[in-house]
């Protein structure tokens, strides 16, 4: 039936499309419904590679340096044969992200065509085979239209200004207030920087994004969420720090996991009742690392604005300060604090008095929180 015809592209209904005779046909049952005339169409090269590659059930980041050319393809084609067992349409797909922008996927079928010319290149492609179960076997037709002979030289998956496969303990200090250096696991050196030229570093998923004002913007790929996140907070503890000696602070592949510390006021606004820990005991501005429960009482006629006490208000009554062992300072506003009453329902402010309590949702570069501390509030008129 002309449904399975191995030249079709979308499926095995009545209606696909395929190739014939250099075009690209457009099919419904038996009739041709539209055409999109290829075949004078001619792509120049000068060089021409042939290639398959099998990409493994649930691969991540394999490197398509397109079979040697590295950085000077001007055409790229990759045909992908899908396991018969894999009978799920929507599993049957390729993730790409191209070598210069780690933080856009892409995502192709059963047909990927790219073309560029001298002065723009088809960039390098790491590939993901998403299907946890099943290979995908693809295809591929490289070529390039001069004689350029820069070719890409690379048995660690790694690319240009692009990074993959990393981790936490990648990271050290080469010249300590200085410089950092990233490894591969050799480990040899990666890339270098100078800890003034790095201008930001923002994270999206398993990438960091590093402006650097000598390098311009490199991608660091990790294996993990969590290495992502620790070396988020690492590299912007070290901007901050610059003279810290990083394999001091990652030592034994230390991650850090302490939440920021919450300290109190002695008294509510300075002046008011104490507040106590959890064990109804009073000190001077008592902080989270002595317990997670704590509790006081608030007068409205006194501390209230108008008869009432807002998140932000009970804020500047009740907290002192928050400090992270890596981030120092935390700025905290009423939104990271949430308020609820005996019910369980949430407030934004409190305008009579009863029971209440206070959480905080407070966070760290590396994502450790308060969750769990809880200041127990008697408001009273």
């Amino acid at each position: 039936m002309a449904c399975n015809n191995q030249g079709s592209l979308f499926g095995s209904s009545d209606k696909y499309i395929k190739f014939l005779n250099g075009d690209l046909v457009a099919i419904e049952g038996t009739n041709t419904v539209d055409r999109q005339i290829l075949n004078t169409l001619r792509i120049p090269y000068a060089q021409l590679l042939r290639g398959r590659v099998v990409l493994k059930a649930g691969q991540v980041d394999y490197l398509l340096n397109h079979l040697g050319l590295g950085d000077n393809a001007t055409f790229l084609s990759i045909a992908a044969t899908y396991d018969p067992k894999s009978k799920i349409e929507e599993d049957n797909y390729v993730q790409y992200n191209f070598s210069d922008d780690l933080t856009k996927n892409h995502y192709f079928a059963q047909l990927m065509i790219l073309t560029g010319n001298s002065t723009h290149r088809v960039p390098q492609l790491y590939l993901t085979n998403p299907n946890a179960n099943y290979n995908v076997t693809l295809d591929v037709m490289v070529a390039v239209i001069d004689d350029v002979y820069t070719y890409f030289n690379d048995t660690i998956n790694q690319s240009g200004m692009s990074f993959t496969g990393l981790e936490l303990m990648d990271i050290h200090s080469y010249v300590v207030g200085e410089s950092i250096v990233i490894n591969d696991k050799t480990p040899k050196p990666l890339v270098y920087f100078r800890i003034v030229n790095i201008s930001s570093i923002e994270k999206s998923g398993l990438i960091l994004t590093i402006d650097d004002t000598s390098k311009g913007t490199i991608f660091l790929k990790f294996k993990t969420e969590t290495d992502a996140t620790q070396a988020f907070s690492l590299l912007n503890y070290v901007l901050e720090n610059p003279g810290v000696d990083i394999d001091s602070v990652v030592s034994g592949n230390t991650f850090d996991t302490e939440a920021p510390v919450i300290t109190f006021l002695t008294q509510v606004g300075g002046s008011g009742d104490y507040i106590y820990d959890y064990n109804g005991a009073s000190g001077s501005f008592p902080d989270t690392t002595i317990g997670s429960t704590f509790s006081t009482s608030v007068s409205l006629t006194t501390f209230g604005v108008g008869g009432v006490l807002d998140k932000n208000n009970l804020l500047d009554l009740l907290v002192y300060s928050v400090n992270d062992n890596r981030d120092g300072l935390i700025s905290v506003t009423g939104s990271n604090l949430i308020l609820t009453g005996t019910a369980g329902t949430t407030y934004s402010s409190v305008t009579s008095s009863g029971t209440y309590s206070l959480g905080f949702n407070i966070s760290d570069i590396a994502e450790n929180t308060t969750s769990g501390i809880v200041l127990n509030l008697t408001i009273t008129t």
